[in-house]
């Protein structure tokens, strides 16, 4: 039966296209008998998917001189969580853009952010015993609601994030005021209407929240405090605390995580962050 937000969802006309090959990778990667094959296939759907994971397996990073050919061989040498990793991150770069009519809304500062989330999500997933390949999603979709609401509501909605960066105001409370829902909130029902697993929506619609419900709490805990980790990384102001937040405490409170150990993790996730961040935003559909 649909509710408001399903209808305040249809009605978008720039709704973000359902990311299928996404999707499907994901439920080949939650396997625990994963087919190569079947992987190679879905990867060989996007051209753009399996030239960036060819350029990855190819870095200097790994030190090899014979190049990869195909993501076979990538698999083969970087490993599944690594390629899932970076075909995600490109396929979320798709997710995470807006149409060429601007809506006042900086497509790529919510990209770094939203890299930034994922890399640190997957370290903190590593880091406490958690699937790290699903935290990593979760983290590179959490804000997948703003780019609902900036396609939904046009420039009334960048000027309202514009007034909440000056003012520190947080953000959920007065986009539902505002326009009926915040954007974890969306952004968690439209991953569900897309067929992703409870695993990646629930985080995603409570990142900003701190009563989370079984069996999700390690998870949205795990969102939760890299979207807080992510936001001090960005962070201009050594003033600004973003651990001090309530859901960053509850967090740590519940991964038993200390603020020395995050910033181990921070430390630990520095050079994917580089990396995913480095690439570049689309800014049309």
């Amino acid at each position: 039966m649909k509710d408001n937000l399903d209808r305040y969802i249809e009605r978008i006309e720039n709704l973000p296209v359902t990311p299928t090959i996404l999707v499907k990778l994901i439920t080949v990667f939650r396997k625990q008998d994963r087919d190569v094959d079947e992987i190679v296939e879905l990867m060989g759907q996007d051209p753009a998917l399996t030239a960036e994971v060819l350029r990855y397996a190819n870095s200097s990073y790994f030190g090899h001189e014979e190049p990869v050919a195909d993501v076979f061989e990538a698999i083969m040498r970087v490993g599944f969580h690594k390629v899932y990793e970076t075909a995600l991150a490109r396929l979320g770069l798709q997710v995470l853009s807006l149409p060429q009519r601007a809506y006042a809304i900086d497509v790529v500062a919510i990209w770094r952010h939203s890299a930034a989330a994922a890399a640190t999500a997957g370290a903190i997933a590593r880091n406490v015993e958690e699937p790290g390949g699903l935290a990593f999603t979760a983290g590179l979709l959490h804000d997948v609601g703003k780019i609902v609401l900036a396609s939904a509501e046009g420039g009334k909605y960048g000027q309202l994030l514009e007034d909440l960066g000056q003012n520190g105001s947080s953000l959920e409370p007065i986009e539902a005021k505002f326009f009926g829902f915040g954007h974890g909130e969306i952004g968690g029902r439209l991953l569900e209407r897309w067929g992703l697993p409870f695993d990646v929506s629930v985080p995603v619609r409570y990142h900003h929240r701190a009563d989370w419900a079984a069996p999700f709490q390690r998870r949205c805990a795990i969102v939760s405090l890299s979207n807080c980790m992510a936001h001090a990384a960005e962070s201009t102001k050594p003033e600004q605390r973003h651990y001090d937040s309530e859901e960053a405490i509850a967090a740590m409170r519940l991964l038993e995580l200390t603020e020395e150990s995050v910033g181990l993790i921070m430390q630990e996730a520095r050079s994917d962050i580089k990396r995913f961040t480095g690439m570049k935003v689309a800014k049309t559909r």
